[in-house]
């Protein structure tokens, strides 16, 4: 192929990716996740619909090494279900993303909270939390 045509192929090819792109961005959900139990574990988890899955991507500040576990709980932050409904991976230096086989309107759509716990030997203390609301 020619340059011309290269250069073609590459520009339709944005034209039909950047709608598809661009929805996604448009349908996320970015929550505030507030520091807990004087962590100063504060930042986002944003949900990304992908059809009938949802990516969950977690980005708090000063996390530690060790991986912490995070999930959604029912309930609020200050009170909820000890049993998650959906795990997510473990987040190390402050960072996780998980695809979770779950719509994000399911995901948003009921009395869910996200937790950030302290580690895994101290799962009942949360160092961040945020209300699933859209």
């Amino acid at each position: 192929m020619n340059r011309s045509t290269v250069l073609a192929v590459v520009s339709t090819a944005a034209l039909f990716v950047a709608p598809l792109l661009a929805g996604a961005a448009d349908n996320s959900v970015k929550i505030k996740l507030g520091a807990m139990n004087g962590s100063t574990e504060s930042g986002t988890a944003t949900l990304i619909p992908k059809g009938d899955k949802t990516v969950v991507v977690i980005d708090v500040a000063n996390g530690t090494k060790d991986p912490q576990p995070a999930h959604f709980h029912l309930g609020t932050c200050e009170k909820y279900n000890p049993h998650h409904e959906y795990n997510l991976a473990g987040v190390v230096d402050g960072k996780s993303s998980t695809t979770l086989d779950a719509t994000i309107d399911k995901l948003t759509g009921g009395d869910m909270v996200i937790n950030v716990h302290k580690s895994a030997t101290e799962v009942a203390i949360i160092n961040s939390c945020a209300v699933v609301k859209p």
